[in-house]
């Protein structure tokens, strides 16, 4: 008994044909009266441009047998009685799998595993980096084997292959209607050259416009969240014009793939730009309230209450007698630059009416570019504190390094620059009483610098976890995906994630139905980029990673963007 993968939708008797490598794989049946013109019309249809590229990823297509249907329906599924013609045998009978021809304009398809987009050789070079941002695939270093790969492939090249025959039956049926069809398809390969010059054109002109934009922000984009949105947007309207570009070769799956990039892209735009409007009568309709807040939190909070630490912690704070003279120049030193700053701020005071102005015209271009205003805003409006965070980090470290060399110099070691390591070393009388003078100004002079440095790195951390979550709102704006989510609960099977055989018993119960069916996309695969977006933020951002840094006195800052976009 052979085994034969057999269309569902495929009920007619006549000459099936399909491929008998790597199994036998029915594609269709051909109702014509001698095997000799079934096969002179599979021949002129493999001679096709169109048929070339399918017999390339699924090999060359013949006639198999003839197939009779009885008018006793046995199951659910059809149940031909067969003769085979190729083989080691001419079987009459046959363990039937059965399949679902895909239509290519379906979208749907057969995959081997989520990363199914991946075997097919593209040689378009903007057609493989489109599939970066398609979330149903992931860069899984799973082998599958050719042997599958290539039966999946004839079931997804099924229909296309009847459809390519069923164009040639047409053309040998009547002149006029081949004349015809060959001055609509003239006229409308006119009409695609024509868009696809537009297109084109477009997007010659959207790469020197990107090449011009890319100059100006080479240098700011490092500092302003802003920019770096409208670099962000930029991108997404190139990838919009790259969608609407037709797919080389008819490929299903580079189809499926740009279709999920297009219309995640273009979803992700218009719920920005929904959000942002909404976003942007909300400011409006609150001003006052927003403009008290703003004035609260950045000159009360952020000066006054800084203000009023230091002047306790120069007054030996809790009974802690700190360093006098060295507090009092911390606290004075520290003073000047917050009132410095505070008088910047008061300039700014009358300018806060359009600076709001400014925020809910950003919003009215999404919730993302008022986010990223936001973002910048808490950069400019602390960095009172960030320079004083960097002051006392700096005397932090340079305390706690000199603390790390003494205490090698009372252990009778040296570090070793060359080799990165500690070695003994001897030391003169000179050299260690110096040595204990330094440590007991360190002893003396560390817990006032610790205090203070504590303080500002407390503030440093609060306004990073500010920032942090205002990056990791945006980044859920930007990179969701949403459209994918939407696909796979409308239609799991132009998402698929593998594939499985469903058994189910027959009508009388005698036998069983196999067929295959796709398994949906999981939502490990659909959130993968997104996961990996989150890792990215949750390591720097991560808790013992601050307290460390903290500890060790490094410089705390915020996560570097070519982290973001090395994972979008």
């Amino acid at each position: 008994m052979a085994s034969v993968f057999w269309p569902c939708d495929v009920a007619r008797s006549g000459f099936y044909y399909g491929w008998d490598h790597p199994a036998l794989c029915v594609a269709g049946v051909l109702e014509v009266e001698e095997d000799s013109q079934a096969d002179a019309l599979l021949q002129r249809v493999a001679r096709s441009t169109e048929a070339q590229v399918l017999i390339k990823i699924c090999g060359t297509p013949r006639i198999l047998g003839r197939c009779v249907f009885s008018s006793f329906a046995r199951s659910s599924y059809p149940q031909p009685d067969i003769e085979i013609f190729c083989g080691p045998s001419r079987a009459c009978s046959a363990a039937y799998i059965y399949y679902h021809r895909h239509d290519e304009n379906s979208m749907r398809f057969y995959a081997l595993g989520s990363n199914g987009t991946r075997f097919f050789d593209l040689q378009d070079e903007v057609l493989r980096l489109s599939l970066k941002h398609d979330f149903s695939h992931t860069a899984s270093s799973r082998s599958v084997s050719n042997t599958g790969q290539i039966l999946v492939n004839q079931w997804n090249s099924a229909k296309s292959l009847e459809q390519f025959i069923e164009h040639e039956q047409r053309a040998q049926t009547t002149v006029q209607e081949s004349n015809a069809r060959f001055k609509e398809t003239s006229k409308f390969t006119a009409i695609n050259k024509k868009f696809q010059c537009t297109i084109d054109g477009i997007e010659s002109s959207t790469n020197l416009l990107w090449r011009v934009v890319s100059f100006v922000f080479v240098y700011s984009r490092e500092f302003s969240i802003v920019v770096q949105q409208i670099e962000s947007r930029v991108r997404k309207l190139r990838r919009l014009l790259r969608g609407v570009q037709p797919v080389p070769n008819g490929d299903v799956r580079l189809r499926s793939s740009q279709y999920i990039e297009f219309y995640n892209t273009l979803w992700i735009i218009l719920n920005d730009l929904i959000i942002g409007i909404a976003l942007r009568q909300f400011l409006r309709q609150d001003r006052q309230a927003f403009l008290h807040l703003f004035k609260l939190a950045f000159e009360d909070k952020a000066v006054h209450k800084v203000r009023q630490i230091l002047l306790w912690l120069d007054s030996w704070p809790a009974g802690l007698k700190l360093n006098t003279e060295l507090s009092r120049f911390y606290s004075h030193s520290f003073m000047g630059l917050i009132a410095l700053w505070n008088r910047g701020f008061r300039s700014v005071i009358p300018l806060i009416p359009m600076l709001l102005s400014t925020l809910e015209l950003g919003s009215g271009f999404g919730v993302t570019m008022a986010l990223a205003m936001m973002c910048d805003l808490v950069c400019v409006f602390m960095a009172h504190v960030q320079l004083c965070y960097l002051v006392s980090v700096t005397v932090y470290g340079h305390l706690l390094r000199l603390a790390g060399s003494l205490w090698n110099l009372f252990r009778g070691r040296r570090y070793n620059v060359l080799r990165n390591r500690t070695d003994p070393w001897d030391y003169d009388v000179d050299q260690l009483l110096l040595g204990t003078i330094l440590f007991t100004l360190v002893a003396y002079l560390f817990p006032t610098a610790l205090v203070y440095y504590i303080l500002f790195a407390t503030m440093r951390v609060l306004t990073i976890l500010v920032y942090a979550s205002l990056e990791t709102t945006l980044a859920f704006m930007n990179y969701f995906p949403l459209f994918a989510l939407m696909l796979r609960i409308k239609d799991p099977q132009r998402s698929p994630g593998g594939i499985y055989m469903r058994v189910e018993p027959t009508k009388g119960g005698n036998g069983v139905d196999v067929s295959v069916e796709s398994h949906p996309l999981s939502l490990g695969v659909t959130f993968s980029q997104y996961v990996e977006l989150w890792e990215q933020l949750a390591k720097h951002y991560h808790p013992f990673r601050l307290v460390w840094y903290v500890m060790s006195g490094r410089v705390l800052d915020t996560i570097p963007r070519t982290y973001i976009h090395s994972t979008t």
